[in-house]
């Protein structure tokens, strides 16, 4: 980038020789013009003056007197080239006297006046006699304007050389030099250098932008160390939320599992007593089928909580291993056709065959979000059925499968389509009280597909049931190279 210092000087010193050029066309104009009207002059009068000295002679016929006339005519002029007198007689032009000798290749430098010979008689016409042709030499003429141009040229350069230092001492101390060191403070403020403050080395209005900049200059550092205190109280302040809230996901995760064993041990002995040999009255076995459900219900709710405070804690991974996708989903066909038939409706489960094949991902989490998918729609759906159809998505990469769940339950409002993934979160407080549930199973359901390398979506109309939309990849080793968590799987 060019220099602004380069920039006025090139300036400057590009208007002195331009005014130089033009000074020195306007002065060698000037005097050429003055050049060539003496030479006209001088040429205009010579002529007529040696056609004044022929005309005595002309009308004697003495020609004779014609030559010393003009010889000191001629000698006396140094321009002269030649000078030639001719008389008419007869209506031909004869040659009565000249000096010098006129050629052809003096012309070409030559400047020609011609003055007529003339008698004037009284009361009579004037008579032309003939005619002094005078011839001036231009070299001399030639000669001054080179040298006028020689001398213009020399006092110029010598001229333009004198302002050009001097200028430029003057242009360097008040305009150059307090630029450059302006731009020098300005080059230090962009790289953030900010202490040294900006002194002003002149009185104008070079002077008034250096206040100026080093105004700037405080109001930038003050504004700086704001934000540097800003960014670390508020790096601080979230170094202890993030700090509170692994503590609590950890403790939270701790507590889930402290909760669960006895659970599992409640579960375990309720299990014992409705299969042991013994008779148990009627009420008692109800009793404890409740218990049961009741006992399964939590520690669903506390498996939820537990993978909830693990994916936030990050400390989730998966054993990733091959399974067969027909052979799993049939396995799970006759549990949901029970919980369906409990409620009086049909479960229709078609696998494409293509399904039948090999594929790899974590079999635990894959019954446990395809589960709550299926379970959420046979507990949302009062009449009518579920459906549930496995394929191949074609024409992706990676290869994925597709499981829609559809269902002809209570549907879901269109603006509640994404919270209802959010942990705690049903469609209201009505569905709440009628349905029950802690509104944790698709939350934890699409944390955990997406952790997988898939997704789930939903497509719902209110009052005409719901498509739940789950898409894993066939490999999800390809997905997902770290088994640990990597990204921030709570992002909806």
């Amino acid at each position: 980038m060019k220099k602004l210092s380069n920039k006025i000087r090139t300036g400057v010193l590009g208007s002195l020789v331009l005014t130089s050029l033009l000074t020195i066309f306007l002065v060698l104009k000037s005097e050429h013009k003055i050049l060539r009207e003496d030479l006209v002059h001088n040429g205009e009068t010579l002529s007529q003056t040696v056609a004044a000295i022929c005309l005595e002679p002309f009308l004697s016929n003495d020609y004779p007197l014609l030559d010393t006339p003009i010889e000191m005519a001629g000698k006396g002029n140094p321009l002269v080239s030649y000078i030639r007198a001719s008389q008419l007689e007869n209506e031909e032009t004869r040659l009565r006297a000249s000096y010098g000798e006129k050629t052809a290749g003096e012309e070409a430098g030559i400047e020609i006046f011609r003055a007529p010979v003339v008698m004037q008689e009284e009361g009579q016409p004037a008579k032309i006699l003939g005619d002094v042709e005078v011839g001036l030499s231009t070299a001399r003429l030639e000669k001054q304007l080179a040298t006028s141009t020689w001398q213009l040229l020399l006092g110029t350069a010598l001229t333009f050389a004198l302002l050009a230092i001097v200028i430029g001492k003057v242009l360097r101390r008040s305009v150059l030099d307090p630029v450059d060191d302006l731009s020098r403070h300005a080059s230090r403020i962009g790289s953030g250098d900010l202490e040294s403050p900006v002194e002003p080395t002149t009185d104008d209005e070079l002077g008034g932008l250096a206040l100026t900049m080093n105004e700037m200059r405080d109001n930038l550092k003050g504004s700086y160390e704001k934000i540097e205190r800003e960014i670390k109280e508020k790096t601080e302040a979230m170094l202890v939320a993030q700090q509170a809230d692994k503590v609590k996901s950890q403790f939270l995760a701790n507590m889930s599992h402290e909760i669960r064993t006895p659970i599992n041990g409640v579960l375990g002995c309720l299990e014992l007593a409705l299969e042991t040999e013994e008779a148990i009255a009627h009420q008692e076995e109800e009793l404890l089928g409740e218990a049961r459900t009741c006992a399964q219900s939590l520690l669903a709710l506390v498996d939820d909580i537990l993978d909830i405070a693990r994916i936030e804690s990050r400390s989730m991974t998966f054993e990733l291993a091959p399974i067969n996708p027909v052979a799993t989903l049939s396995g799970f066909e006759g549990d949901w056709r029970k919980k369906a038939a409990g409620k009086g409706l049909e479960l229709d489960l078609r696998l494409d065959p293509e399904l039948d094949l090999v594929m790899y991902t974590a079999l635990a989490e894959f019954q446990r979000l395809v589960g709550n998918i299926v379970d959420n729609a046979i507990k949302f759906t009062d009449q009518g059925s579920v459906h549930i159809e496995a394929g191949r998505i074609e024409g992706v990469e990676p290869a994925m499968m597709v499981i829609d769940v559809r269902d002809t339950g209570v549907g879901i409002p269109p603006e509640k389509k994404e919270e209802i993934f959010l942990p705690f979160t049903q469609d209201d407080n009505s569905s709440t009280r009628e349905y029950g549930g802690a509104g944790l199973g698709l939350s934890v359901s699409r944390q955990l597909a997406r952790l997988l390398g898939g997704d789930i979506t939903v497509s719902s109309r209110p009052g005409k049931g719901s498509t739940f939309t789950i898409s894993l990849p066939l490999d999800s080793r390809r997905s997902r190279q770290n088994l640990s968590l990597h990204q921030d799987a709570t992002a909806s």
